[in-house]
């Protein structure tokens, strides 16, 4: 009612989080508590009419829990004998194993586990938010009592029951009230950059620790009742994994000191806007400000900014490549125009950009394709060209509205003593007073900088407790500075402003084009962004190459060249071209010089040759990293390769190992018929594997969305999702209640079919199931179109660009493709 009242005035910090306001009073620049940490696996009885049991449904037992407890540092398994065990052998296999207690009833056995977890202050598991979680406080609901849900929590609360949106499903899991969770499978997806096939227990601890689930034949029901001693050994393990992982990992620490240096709750972590807006509130509230109420969201027709500047490369093989890289673009930009919401002074009014992007748009192009070659606005370009004939609107930050020309802007910017900077977007920044934003930046890479100082000590003093406390700390400032950025362009962020976050993208376009044209110029002597010596750029670097340029002196012998002149002769131009940006960043944005010193770029790599297929679509074989040789130990470098099939995750690892061989071979100067041949008996190989081995990987969306369609039409629309259907079809018509059902979200391999009675083209399995059922197995694979659609497709993607004719490698039975029937 009170906001309602005041509706028609600007407020300040009505809306902020009551808890986040206490956490800053009470433990700003506090150090992180160490937290008594649990991980826990359940495993749950099989019921064959029924099948598996849902979380929502849990009509079945919880036949073994497993808990790693921090603060005794012990292993605890909690179990169930099954009914083919006596008592006494069930006591006998139970002693075999630490802190393994035998429970009579699954009462019992829920009762010891909220005894166990009474002193966690985090439980976490793998996928623990859509299962363990939900399933084990509904069993306990159903087992033992509603009212016993509430020792899951603290202070007699019951746990709050959330409904969660994954990959299109609707779920249902519970947040804990004073005892927090945290799933490990979400922080792993958070934390790390790179992805996984299957994030599965199993593949992400093989690929992190070395390790696996334990394997056993047939189903973990069979298991469970065949053999009950190597079931209790595969639950230890699972718990173990887990806890082996934190011990490398530390997410969950992360998590804590994170949550702690911005005054926010550890479930807050997994997110980003909250976290940035609380530490820019922690700042400004450190200044003695208050912040502005969130605006609400902007109904605009722009209300999107402009991307990064990704060019259009020059196709083909290059030679000798050597790159540049500006140091943290965005958050550079944002310091050196002193940008924040509170700086702005005024806004150039976009009248002819806006309409150069509608009527772009008008033609069919996207959003993103209508700012294709555009380093700024219109405007912009007016005021930086001086222009007098037209007139550009200003509307000021203190609602008033002038007409100037483009020369007068530029004289008031950059002439009259104003203490003004003008971004590519024709925003106007002050920068006599620092603004909040800015300034937080800057602390945070200072402190960094400390940071990674006393990191490096304690490495070498190797005192890995310091190492652990130091790196901890700094990779906190890291994630803190990498997310600002994007939490502020996001609408949901209390400093959203879409002035400041297209002067952040559109000035570091500006900044980009600069530089490439400034590596042209020292190369060729014309400032030119695509000139005869830049291959390619995007965002933030640049890709060049100095034969173009010497190619007739180096063939003459006038020049020396070979693999040290390249570094010496690549350092030079990266410290020519950094010595440029002072001077550019004054005279594009009005700044001063010594703002203009925060943009700064170095060489970053020099390599042997380049294959440059698409946008964002290359591979280099790197010998020189930021001074660091690559070209060791016998080895010609290390292979750089950004968005070809070998680093997708819908090709088959097999697969992209074998591309990532070729790829190698082709940047290393390897014969074309060496090369074929290498592909010929890939060929070969590949034609002998089963074909549930010859699927493409892919994840399945809105199955649930897709299936009513089905259910309904009769058709789907989207072919690997119909594959998905397929899968479940045919599971619940041979009454298959042991394989996993595909559900949203899940990672299958879609195997490509023959002509056959049911009409299916394609059909999926799930990539975690580990027992194909037989009926899958003799289903009619379709082996040419999944060979052309692995080896021939992925092949030619990766090096079709060379104009090599590949169906030389293709061996074909004449006699038997002259006689086969169609």
């Amino acid at each position: 009612m009170e906001k309602k009242i005041h509706s028609h005035k600007q407020l300040f910090e009505s809306d902020i989080n009551p808890v986040f306001r206490c956490l800053e009073d009470n433990y700003l620049g506090k150090e992180a508590p160490n937290l008594n940490k649990c991980f826990f696996d359940i495993e749950v009885d099989f019921q064959q009419e029924k099948g598996f049991a849902d979380p929502s449904d849990p009509f079945s037992m919880i036949n073994s829990v497993t808990l790693w407890c921090s603060w005794i540092e012990e292993l605890i398994t909690l179990t169930i004998r099954p009914k083919t065990v006596e008592r006494a052998e069930a006591e006998e296999i139970c002693n075999k194993f630490d802190n393994t207690m035998l429970c009579n009833t699954e009462e019992e056995l829920l009762e010891n586990f909220l005894k166990l977890i009474d002193d966690a202050d985090i439980l976490s598991g793998w996928n623990s938010e859509g299962y363990d979680i939900p399933y084990t406080v509904n069993r306990v609901a159903r087992v033992l009592g509603k009212q016993r849900m509430r020792d899951f929590c603290l202070w007699g609360q019951y746990p709050r029951k959330r409904e969660f949106e994954k990959f299109g499903r609707e779920l249902e899991t519970y947040d804990l009230i004073g005892r927090v969770h945290l799933d490990y499978l979400e922080l792993y997806r958070k934390y790390t950059y790179h992805e996984m096939h299957s994030y599965r227990l199993d593949a992400v601890g093989e690929y992190e620790i070395g390790e696996k689930k334990l394997a056993y034949e047939g189903t973990l029901d069979q298991l469970y009742n065949n053999d009950y001693e190597k079931f209790i050994a595969y639950n230890r393990q699972d718990t173990m994994m887990l806890k082996k992982m934190d011990d490398k990992l530390q997410f969950i620490d992360l998590a804590n000191v994170l949550a702690h240096a911005n005054t926010v709750m550890l479930q807050t972590t997994m997110g980003a806007v909250a976290v940035s807006d609380q530490a820019i509130i922690n700042e400004a509230h450190s200044q003695g400000l208050q912040v502005p109420d969130k605006k609400q969201k902007s109904e605009d027709e722009f209300s999107t900014a402009a991307g990064a500047y990704v060019a259009q490369p020059k196709v083909g093989m290059h030679d000798w490549i050597g790159s540049m890289d500006l140091n943290s673009l965005y958050p550079s930009v944002i310091r050196a125009l002193n940008m924040g919401p509170e700086t702005i002074i005024g806004q150039c009014r976009l009248d002819k950009t806006h309409a150069m992007v509608r009527e772009k748009m008008g033609n069919k192009s996207s959003f993103a394709e209508a700012w294709e070659g555009i380093f700024n606005t219109l405007e912009y370009d007016l005021i930086q060209e001086r222009d007098i004939a037209e007139k550009i609107t200003i509307d000021w930050e203190n609602g008033s509205t002038d007409q100037y020309t483009g020369a007068e802007v530029y004289d008031l910017v950059h002439n009259q003593g104003n203490s003004w900077g003008i971004s590519a977007n024709g925003t106007i920044f002050r920068y006599d007073n620092k603004g909040i934003i800015p300034n937080l930046l800057e602390r945070w890479y200072a402190e960094r900088k400390v940071m990674q100082t006393n990191l490096q000590k304690a490495i070498d003093e190797n005192d890995k407790r310091r190492i652990e406390f130091w790196d901890k700390r700094q990779l906190v400032k890291k994630i803190n500075l990498n997310s600002l950025y994007g939490a502020i362009l996001n609408q949901g962020s209390r400093f959203f402003d879409l002035r400041m976050g297209q002067s952040v993208t559109l000035t570091g376009r500006s900044i980009a084009k600069h530089m490439a044209a400034e590596v042209n110029k020292v190369l060729t002597g014309e400032y030119d962004h695509v000139g005869s010596s830049i291959i390619y750029g995007d965002t933030d670097s640049v890709y060049y190459s100095a034969i173009p340029s010497l190619k007739e002196e180096i063939a003459s012998g006038d020049v020396e060249w070979g693999k040290e002149q390249a570094i010496k002769l690549y350092d030079v131009i990266g410290t020519e071209v950094n010595s440029t940006f002072p001077k550019y960043m004054n005279k594009a944005f009005g700044i001063t010089l010594e703002s203009g010193e925060i943009i700064a770029a170095a060489r970053e790599i020099v390599a042997t040759k380049g294959l440059f297929i698409k946008k964002k679509r290359y591979g280099i074989l790197v010998y020189d990293e930021e001074g660091n040789r690559k070209d060791v130990e016998g080895k010609p470098g290390k292979l750089k390769a950004m968005g070809l099939d070998l680093k997708r995750s819908d090709t088959p690892d097999f697969m992209q190992r074998f591309l990532e061989e070729i790829l190698f071979d082709v940047l290393d100067g390897k014969e074309q018929l060496d090369i074929f041949e290498k592909i010929k008996d890939f060929r070969k190989q590949f034609k002998e594997r089963p074909g549930w081995e010859k699927g493409t990987p892919k994840r399945v969306n809105n199955l649930t969305k897709y299936t009513k369609l089905y259910d309904r039409t009769g058709k789907c629309g989207v072919g690997h999702v119909m594959a998905a259907i397929n899968w479940n079809r045919l599971r619940k018509a041979y009454s298959d209640n042991y394989s996993m059902q595909i559900v949203d979200g899940m990672k299958t391999i879609v195997c490509k079919l023959k002509n056959n009675p049911m009409n299916m083209t394609s059909i999926a399995y799930p990539i975690d199931e580990l027992h194909l059922p037989n009926w899958y197995k003799e289903l009619p694979f379709d082996h040419g179109g999944m060979e052309n659609a692995i080896i021939n497709k992925k092949i030619d993607n990766l090096i079709g660009v060379l104009d090599w004719d590949l169906k030389d490698t293709e061996t074909t039975n004449t006699f038997n493709s002259l006689f086969e029937i169609s």
